[in-house]
């Protein structure tokens, strides 16, 4: 079985880094080639999955897909079993492409609904949605939800000293991933224990976005006017391996405004690492158990102290095998089982 994976994206964020992992994982089976660049296509080469250079702009203009016809690059596709697109864009060769073809929904942003939706269903075989929350909003009958997986296996925790309480955030810098509301958070947080607190934000801005770059800024300015004794904020930027950082920390808090999924509660999971995260998205999804995390209510900076606190004060109630277990329910090795499910199955008619 031949399968082409297709990505626009050229930075490596959640959802890229699952893909790479999936192709990895898939590789085992099944003849995969990866069509990608930049820092996708390297980090791949490291990995020793085959790579195609693959390019393309924005293909969508008030909810009517820009077919794209590059004769050399469908010769290619058509010489695959299955062409999956990981993201939106690439669709835009599917009219033109003979074999099956499959495209995995992330989140809102792609908007599955309405004549966009339509448009998909004729010209995909199946549609992947990554949460039950994305599922709810395709309105595609050709859909399947499977969850997305860490290749994180026999990490497992190593803090022990509780003098002082080590939380990692770790994301992008962007408004939705609210590391604005964890800092205004931990500031009443502050007032209420004794210990001290040391907060690593792990992550940067993605590209040269305007808005994005301002938004760190704010916040790194926001934690330089906290002006508290007991906080210590660190910003590390992107770290390639963030095991070591979870491992190393009591909690992992997940401040986001929205999360469709979310590949850093399942592999600070898989770390035996408790996390605190939004009641929204994908995170219903993953936090089953006050015996491995806790939830709070999107964007409430009031609830997200208190269960941050209430975390600290009754540490003792996460259970590390429930954590691990609940990591593992959501491994890569689960993921790619029921791509090639659904791969054979549209193979096989």
């Amino acid at each position: 079985m031949k399968i082409a994976l297709l990505t626009e994206y050229c930075k490596i964020g959640g959802g890229e880094s699952n893909l790479l992992n999936l192709a990895e994982e898939l590789k085992k089976y099944v003849d995969v080639t990866l069509f990608c660049n930049e820092e996708v296509k390297k980090e791949a080469l490291k990995r020793a999955i085959k790579v195609e250079y693959f390019s393309i702009n924005k293909r969508w203009f008030k909810g009517l897909l820009i077919p794209k016809y590059d004769k050399k690059l469908i010769q290619k596709l058509n010489n695959f079993d299955i062409a999956h697109s990981y993201s939106i864009n690439p669709i835009a060769l599917f009219p033109f492409v003979n074999t099956k073809k499959v495209l995995t929904i992330h989140g809102f942003w792609e908007k599955p609904y309405g004549l966009r939706a339509r448009i998909i269903e004729k010209i995909t075989d199946k549609v992947i949605t990554v949460s039950t929350d994305v599922d709810n909003i395709t309105k595609m009958k050709n859909k399947k939800k499977i969850f997305l997986g860490t290749n994180i296996t026999n990490c497992k925790k190593e803090i022990t000293n509780f003098d002082l309480i080590k939380i990692a955030c770790i994301a992008r810098f962007q408004k939705i991933k609210g590391q604005n509301i964890l800092l205004e958070a931990i500031k009443l947080v502050s007032k209420k224990i004794d210990k001290p607190i040391e907060i690593n934000f792990i992550g940067d801005v993605n590209s040269n976005n305007k808005e994005d770059i301002e938004f760190k800024n704010k916040v790194i300015l926001l934690a330089k006017n906290l002006k508290n004794s007991k906080l210590k904020i660190k910003f590390l930027g992107f770290q390639k391996d963030i095991r070591k950082l979870i491992i190393n920390s009591h909690l992992v808090v997940i401040p986001s405004r929205y999360e469709s999924f979310s590949m850093v509660a399942i592999e600070a999971l898989s770390c035996e690492t408790p996390i605190i995260a939004p009641n929204i998205g994908g995170l219903k999804d993953i936090i089953n158990s006050d015996k491995i995390g806790l939830l709070f209510e999107a964007g409430n900076i009031k609830d997200l102290s208190e269960k941050i606190l209430l975390a600290i004060n009754n540490y003792s109630v996460f259970d590390k095998n429930q954590i691990k277990k609940r990591g593992n329910s959501f491994s890569i090795e689960i993921q790619a089982k029921k791509h090639l499910e659904i791969y054979k199955e549209l193979i096989n008619g």
